[in-house]
């Protein structure tokens, strides 16, 4: 059986160690520091391009798309951040007005004239092939309403709605 003896250590020359405790605290603080330095030097290198202003139309036409098939959308507001620079994109589904001009995309309130351009996602399966991915029937191109067209609809909408037939 072996007898136990205590550890004792001498210093063999100037060095003096400083001991866990104070070795964990600089290490811990210097983690921090460092982990601040790559997020601020990221963000400040942050350099995003401004995409133009779009049409309201288009706009419109893509809320009205992300609320009716659940579409996500991404958008650019006008407004920049307290550096001069463009904003990071919102991410989201529109979800609804919840002002005259206040929309709520995702969790954030947006207004709406603050939109400059907005894009919309159609995430996908990722065995799908590129052949297959136009075949969805809500993926028809965006197009102005012509006048002819405007006309079609409106002759289209009083015909149904004065033809003076009740259905019980």
């Amino acid at each position: 059986m072996s007898k136990k003896t205590r550890k004792e250590f001498f210093d063999y020359n100037d060095y003096h160690d400083r001991g866990m405790a104070y070795k964990w605290d600089t290490a811990f603080a210097i983690g921090e520091l460092q982990e601040g330095i790559k997020k601020s030097s990221k963000e400040s290198k942050r350099d995003l391009e401004r995409l133009p202003q779009q049409d309201i139309n288009y706009i419109e036409y893509c809320l009205e798309r992300s609320i009716k098939h659940n579409k996500i959308l991404e958008v650019q507001l006008n407004s920049l951040d307290q550096l001069g620079r463009t904003r990071e994109s919102i991410w989201g589904n529109f979800r609804g007005f919840m002002d005259l001009d206040v929309l709520l995309i995702g969790d954030q309130y947006i207004d709406y004239g603050d939109i400059r351009h907005i894009k919309i996602h159609d995430f996908r399966k990722w065995s799908a092939d590129s052949e297959e991915v136009n075949t969805s029937p809500f993926e028809d191109k965006y197009a102005v309403t012509t006048i002819s067209d405007q006309e079609k609809i409106d002759a289209a909408f009083s015909e149904y709605f004065t033809d003076n037939e009740w259905i019980e």
